[in-house]
């Protein structure tokens, strides 16, 4: 188990050299024909010899120690310069010069390649260096030209569009265009989807939220910086921008949020609580009650616009940030068995508080419910009782039919429901059968029943079955008596 455990020990010792191995390339040197360097260091030494375009890997490099012989082989490759001797400035200075040395766009000429080697030359060590056709009686090889050209790119380059830092202020998905006065933005590109690059100009719609918009300078390859370096022999580097250059532009959504607060009256059996209570799910759809205008003259939405369809969760729901104006808040699909709430003109402008809410109350859809109590002859009855039940049987109220014969259930939620008569006066019929009603919104439901008497109606010409009965067992009696 120990052995085990050594072992263990012993390969996560290793792991880390083994994470950190650098990868190595073969040095390619390419001797230029007629052209010699001769650089002069400090302390007055002078270094000369060929000159040759190195590349390792395939890749253009630059000499970082002109003072020291450059050797064959392999060489240990890292990424950045943070492994060489220069500062953070002179790296930045560096990776410039090589950048748009002989690798840029159109500089594809060994002036170039001297020019960006001279330069960093120049920055690393203030070596002197000059370039000939010849170690001896040679003429000198003229790069300014080429030096003067890499360096006013690197200006260039650093300018930044007109309006970096910046702070603009639009409306949701307001369009924007803003032009560059530099006229440097086409050599940008977007990290932002909303917006466009467009003729020198910034344009873009459909922002919801603030932001801080960047563009970043655009490169000629994806290749970044690489030092190579090799026991005994000078550090070379192929250079690239480590250090991207952005622009920054700061986009304000501008508005109020409207929000809404949707409730509906809580019932309990028949009865209105006096409660409300939060409604999920309610639809509304907002539109423009006027031109809405923008920040640039420009219209986002005419009138009558059908802005947004917006729907409650919990009771509430939030419009998007909106732009000064009037405005048409319609509910369109209210909850289950509630009346569908007016539509409600609102306004947004500089007095309105921070975070306005509209209260909307809905109330339950209802109809009225009627019940005339009668005899055969049409005359109120007094005293009857009904009950008023659920479509399940479940008993929600109970009345007495009044001085008219009637009982009136008002304001009765839509729906369904049964009416049962549940005592009836002293010489009438009951009747217990329940009957089966449906409540529409708005309707009056008006239920006409005639209680039949248990006696006849002495008024008339015709007479009950009890009546007849009787008057045979009065017969009868009177010839038993005999």
């Amino acid at each position: 188990m120990k052995k085990y455990f050594v072992f263990i020990l012993v390969f996560m010792s290793m792991f880390p050299l083994l994470a950190c191995r650098a990868e190595s390339v073969t040095l390619d040197e390419e001797y230029l024909k007629g052209i010699y360097y001769v650089v002069e260091a400090k302390d007055g030494t002078i270094s000369q010899n060929h000159q040759p375009i190195f590349r390792l890997n395939g890749k253009i490099a630059y000499c970082l120690e002109p003072e020291v012989i450059a050797k064959a082989g392999e060489y240990q490759v890292t990424k950045g310069l943070s492994g060489s001797y220069l500062s953070k400035e002179e790296r930045r200075k560096v990776e410039e010069f090589g950048y748009y040395g002989y690798e840029y766009p159109g500089h594809q000429s060994n002036a170039y390649y001297l020019a960006a080697q001279e330069l960093i030359w120049e920055t690393v060590g203030s070596y002197e260096a000059k370039w000939m056709t010849s170690l001896s009686g040679g003429k000198e090889i003229n790069v300014e030209k080429e030096k003067d050209e890499i360096l006013k790119l690197i200006e260039e380059n650093k300018k930044l569009p007109s309006f970096h830092l910046d702070t603009v202020h639009i409306y949701e998905e307001e369009f924007l265009e803003l032009h560059d006065q530099n006229q440097v933005i086409e050599n940008f590109e977007l990290v932002d989807s909303h917006f466009r690059i467009i003729n020198g100009n910034l344009v873009g719609q459909g922002a919801t939220k603030d932001t801080v918009l960047k563009g970043k300078l655009q490169t000629y390859d994806k290749e970044e910086t690489l030092l190579y370096r090799q026991e005994n022999s000078q550090k070379m580097a192929t250079l690239r921008l480590t250090d991207p250059i952005f622009f920054e532009l700061s986009v304000k959504i501008e508005g109020v949020s409207m929000k809404i607060h949707k409730v509906g009256e809580v019932w309990q059996g028949i009865k209105n609580t006096g409660e409300w209570e939060n409604q999920n799910g309610v639809e509304f759809e907002l539109y423009a009650e006027e031109d809405i205008i923008g920040h640039f003259d420009n219209v986002l939405y005419q009138k009558g616009t059908l802005i947004e369809n917006i729907i409650t969760k919990r009771g509430y729901a939030e419009t998007k940030k909106l732009p000064d104006g009037k405005y048409r808040l319609v509910e369109v699909k209210p909850k289950e068995g509630y009346e569908v709430g007016d539509p409600i003109i609102f306004e947004i402008n500089s007095s309105v508080e921070k975070e306005p809410v509209l209260e909307i109350k809905n109330e339950l859809s209802t109809g009225k419910l009627e019940i005339f109590k009668t005899d055969e002859d049409k005359i109120p009855l007094v005293g009857v009782v009904f009950g008023l039940y659920s479509k399940n049987g479940r008993k929600l109220d109970e009345q007495v039919t009044n001085e008219e014969g009637k009982i009136i259930w008002n304001r009765l939620p839509v729906g369904e429901y049964q009416v049962r008569e549940l005592k009836t006066l002293e010489g009438y019929i009951l009747n217990s059968e329940k009957e089966k009603i449906s409540i529409e919104e708005n309707q009056t439901l008006l239920l006409e029943k005639v209680n039949v008497p248990l006696l006849p109606n002495t008024s008339g010409k015709e007479y009950s079955f009890q009546f007849l009965f009787g008057l045979v067992g009065l017969f009868i009696s009177k010839q038993l008596l005999r």
